[in-house]
């Protein structure tokens, strides 16, 4: 059995008379010290691993395994999570505060917000119930975050699993409004354009998260309109 810990001595077969024995010998203490050295540093980028997509993996459990209610629409009125600007989808069980006029090209603004595990509204983008040819956009991710965030932004880690009329709810300033999904999109993380996205036929919701998840080399777009 391999032994992350121990060093197996080399062993070679030799001829002494007529029989055959192996003989073990131990490696130089330099090569001793690579091994441990190097054993280590694997184990702890295990660990990091591990301690970076523990929230992942439990979202994935818990939505997998235990969230099969649907949540009505009276039971996000009786339970805001926050009363100003707040967002919850109840497929995934994402509930969260959102932080408004946030700059999508201000790093140092953006990170201060999703390292609390917050959502962000573009300052791009309308605030809802605005009407048609507005569009407010969130996002809980970003390119330039850096895999510490990867644990630390969570909300949005499930955006995939969401279909076509699925609900979405946003309360601000004290108003629930009902969105419904009808698109989604995958993009490079150069397409920009969304951020100011808009369509004069309806009310736009988009939601923007890093693809595949656990990962910032795509983005993922969720598009709602209001009903």
């Amino acid at each position: 059995m391999f032994n992350l810990f121990k060093i197996t001595p080399k062993k070679r077969t030799v001829k002494i008379g007529k029989k055959y024995g192996i003989l073990y010998s131990n490696p130089p203490t330099k090569k001793k010290i690579i091994f441990y050295v190097g054993n280590l540093i694997i184990l702890f980028g295990l660990i990091y691993l591990g301690y970076l997509y523990t929230p992942l993996i439990k979202s994935l459990v818990v939505y997998k395994f235990f969230n099969k209610s649907i949540v009505k629409i009276d039971e996000i009125e009786k339970k805001p999570i926050n009363n100003t600007f707040s967002v919850s989808i109840p497929k995934i069980g994402a509930e969260s505060k959102i932080i408004a006029n946030v700059s999508p090209y201000n790093e140092k603004e953006y990170l201060s917000v999703l390292s609390k595990d917050e959502v962000a509204q573009s300052s791009t983008s309308s605030f809802p119930g605005m009407g048609k040819n507005n569009t407010t956009y969130l996002f809980a991710h970003s390119t330039q975050q850096g895999l510490s965030m990867v644990r630390k932004n969570s909300v949005f880690y499930l955006l995939g699993e969401l279909t076509n009329g699925n609900s979405i709810y946003l309360r601000h300033n004290g108003n629930l409004y009902q969105y419904k999904v009808y698109d989604k999109k995958i993009i490079s993380y150069k397409e920009a354009e969304y951020l100011n996205y808009k369509d004069e036929t309806r009310e736009v919701l988009i939601l923007q998260t890093c693809w595949p998840i656990g990962t910032n080399w795509k983005r993922l777009l969720i598009f709602a309109e209001r009903i």
